[in-house]
């Protein structure tokens, strides 16, 4: 960690693309990086990435938590931070009416370019982030995938996230990027794709962070999906073991009090205090956070 000096990793849209049209170079002589690049959704063929996400587990695992939920597919509902926008499109393909797609990127590769070169939906993109924050209580739902631990105040953009939301509205935040001790910290950074060979900005955080930060923006943690549910049915390319009484159990107790919140804040306390079992609350699949007035 002393020696760590990676700070200064950019977030510019056209940086990012560049890098990314750069690094596509590099996956045709390095096989390891190509298929790393298809896991995180970012190989050169947008169209085959869009089709590799639509054919996975996570968007009949995202329509049935949002009809849990209460959410229709009448209602408005935002891909927040959305980059290529699978999630939004995907959503668009099982139904939802009213989907946006939220990025300040509009490049090909990167951002919503590719999304808007298609005329096959019907979705709303917003890249000029002025006119998202002018918007107010539209949304009865938010989603982000992968995208917080972009941010670096994650506090201002949850703000502007509730903003968009109506009263008692959701917001799930999908596959984030977790890091518990230093070690970890290091280590992810040093094998993610991007980050320190082409300088992008990445961090991990604890998911008691994130939930902490998050919450001082007007949200609450209402419910968590944990890592081993549903065999890891909100991450893309991945499948874990199944645990049949484990998802009972959490079908059962998602919102309900000393349910899954309490149970997460449980693994927090049980970690603090030098805890080494498998964590699962804690590198949780989705954290659900509702809307709240003061």
């Amino acid at each position: 960690m002393d020696l760590f000096r990676w700070m200064d990793g950019f977030e510019d849209p056209k940086q990012w693309e560049a890098a990314l049209v750069g690094a596509y170079e590099d996956a045709k002589r390095e096989p390891e990086l190509a298929e790393l690049f298809r896991l995180h959704l970012l190989e050169e063929d947008v169209g085959a990435s869009f089709e590799f996400f639509r054919q996975s587990t996570v968007p009949d695992a995202v329509d049935a938590l949002l009809g849990r939920l209460g959410v229709t597919k009448q209602d408005p509902v935002a891909d927040v931070g959305c980059g290529r926008a699978h999630a939004a499109y995907a959503l668009h393909k099982l139904g939802y009416e009213r989907v946006t797609a939220m990025d300040p990127n509009s490049e090909w590769h990167t951002g919503t370019g590719y999304l808007a070169s298609r005329d096959d939906h019907n979705i709303r993109i917003v890249n000029d982030l002025a006119a998202w924050r002018g918007t107010g209580g539209e949304y009865g739902a938010v989603v982000s995938s992968g995208t917080v631990h972009h941010w670096q105040h994650i506090p201002q953009v949850a703000i502007d996230t509730r903003r968009v939301l109506r009263p008692g509205g959701y917001w799930l935040m999908i596959s984030e990027f977790f890091a518990n001790t230093s070690r970890q910290l290091l280590d992810l950074l040093n094998n993610h794709p991007t980050s320190t060979r082409y300088n992008t900005y990445e961090w991990a955080y604890p998911a008691s962070v994130y939930v902490d930060l998050v919450q001082t923006a007007g949200l609450l943690l209402v419910g968590v999906i944990p890592l081993r549910y549903k065999k890891a049915a909100f991450f893309a390319g991945t499948a874990l073991p199944e645990d049949e009484a484990g998802d009972r159990w959490v079908d059962a107790n998602l919102l309900k009090p000393n349910g899954t919140v309490e149970t997460f804040w449980n693994e927090v306390d049980r970690f603090r205090r030098g805890s080494t079992e498998p964590r699962n609350f804690t590198e949780a699949q989705v954290l659900i956070f509702r809307r709240v007035e003061p």
